[in-house]
């Protein structure tokens, strides 16, 4: 087989992208990612959202987050990907404080990675930049207690755990385990006595959850009756409530996410565009070059889900609106536009009307200061008066440095004449 020079393979590669596309617009089987409406955010649990804060979804794990709790101030254009998938699209990646290996990833500083949602709760870890959330740093600040923790839901000794707030309860549970579990955990803000407010974190096991709580733990753990009757140690052992939570376990420690990865459109091409692809390149076999560049074409799609390799495509790719939801989004945007016109010029005449204020407030000032200064120095206001009439008329300057009568004669004869 004679080889293909990388620029006509990459004309292919584009070639073959925009044909795609175009068939796809044609055909009307535009690739739209299967979103959920009632989708909440894996960070916060909430399912709220905001002009400012709207929920980001990504286009390769379909990942659910809020702009505010993973650190994305500003919403990209085009296809977005959490940083999992961007820096580690095809290798699955472990957090630092805990085994589960679902949820939204940052990396620290010496390239590890850990959930944003451990790194908020566990009291050690800190963000290098809280607006963008990332690095996370500080691992090797927690303590070696807290390493040596057991989560009483999974069972296991892995990762930092963090502790029941309740005073003498040492119950000791992962983050992603108690999100998972539904136990009552909150992010209040309260005063100190300086009157400075403070954030804290509060997290309560099954057993102390508030009765106020709006949540209610899928797991709970009760007394052994048995043993209690006969006068033995009274133990604890935990009890599933729910079957959901067994398994919202199982899927959590696994690395498989092929069950919930969004369903693919791979590309097609139909014949006649094909046949003048080929016709770019000069090889002996050229049907089994094609279809050695579709499956590797085919591959790198599905890797991305589907998503075109070409980013100036991506921005069509992500848009689903019909024409009627398009009229309808302008008009909006004209309304939006005319009452914020309408806003900036009421907040000009505002403006305008605050400086002439300002302006006569200082003419007010000036005519106080001076009758002040007529009242508690008249002879020294008259004298500043008449000196400043004396330089008004001495307009070449001649007289602003005086010199004695003996070096000139009839000085002060001369300098009462100009006065005159």
């Amino acid at each position: 087989h004679s080889k293909v020079p990388c620029e006509i393979f990459e004309q292919l590669m584009d070639r073959s992208e925009k044909e795609s596309y175009f068939e796809s617009q044609t055909s009307g089987s535009v690739y739209d990612p299967l979103i959920d409406e009632d989708a909440v955010c894996c960070i916060c649990n909430d399912g709220e959202c905001s002009n400012s804060n709207v929920i980001l979804f990504c286009d390769m794990c379909n990942l659910a987050v809020h702009q505010d709790c993973y650190g994305v101030p500003f919403i990209p254009e085009g296809q977005w990907l959490c940083r999992r998938c961007l820096n580690s699209p095809s290798k699955p990646v472990d957090c630092v404080l805990c085994p589960s290996k679902a949820g939204a990833f940052k990396q620290t500083e010496c390239n590890r990675w850990v959930h944003v949602l451990c790194a908020l709760w566990v009291p050690e870890v800190h963000f290098s930049n809280p607006v963008f959330l990332e690095p996370i740093d500080s691992i090797n600040e927690i303590p070696a207690a807290r390493w040596k923790l057991t989560c009483y839901i999974c069972r296991r000794r892995e990762g930092a755990c963090i502790q029941c707030v309740r005073t003498n309860c040492y119950t000791a549970f992962h983050v992603t385990c108690a999100q998972q579990a539904g136990l009552h955990m909150k992010i209040e803000t309260y005063q100190d006595e300086a009157g400075n407010s403070t954030v804290k974190n509060v997290a309560f096991c099954d057993i102390h959850t508030p009765a106020d709580s709006d949540v209610t733990p899928l797991i709970r753990r009760v007394n052994d009756e048995s043993d209690a009757e006969e006068g033995k140690k009274v133990k604890r052992k935990s009890i599933l409530l729910d079957k959901k939570l067994q398994q919202k376990l199982k899927k959590k420690f696994s690395c498989e996410a092929g069950a919930n990865a969004p369903i693919v459109n791979i590309p097609h091409i139909n014949e006649d565009k094909m046949d003048e692809i080929l016709n770019l390149v000069d090889i002996d076999d050229k049907e089994e070059f094609f279809e050695r560049l579709k499956a590797y074409w085919t591959l790198k799609r599905q890797a991305r889900n589907g998503v075109p390799l070409l980013r100036r495509l991506q921005v069509s790719h992500t848009r689903t609106h019909t024409m009627a939801d398009e009229e309808t989004v302008d008009k909006d945007q004209l309304v939006k536009c005319q009452r914020l016109r309408h806003d900036l010029e009421r907040a000009r005449l505002l403006v305008e009307l605050i400086r002439k204020r300002e302006k006569r407030k200082k003419e007010q000032l000036k005519v106080a200061q001076h009758l002040m200064e007529m009242e508690l120095c008249p002879l020294s206001y008259i004298l500043n008066r008449t000196l400043d009439l004396i330089f008004a008329r001495d307009t070449e300057e001649l007289f602003h440095e005086p010199v004695n009568a003996d070096e000139v004669f009839c000085y002060l004869y001369r300098a009462t004449i100009l006065l005159k």
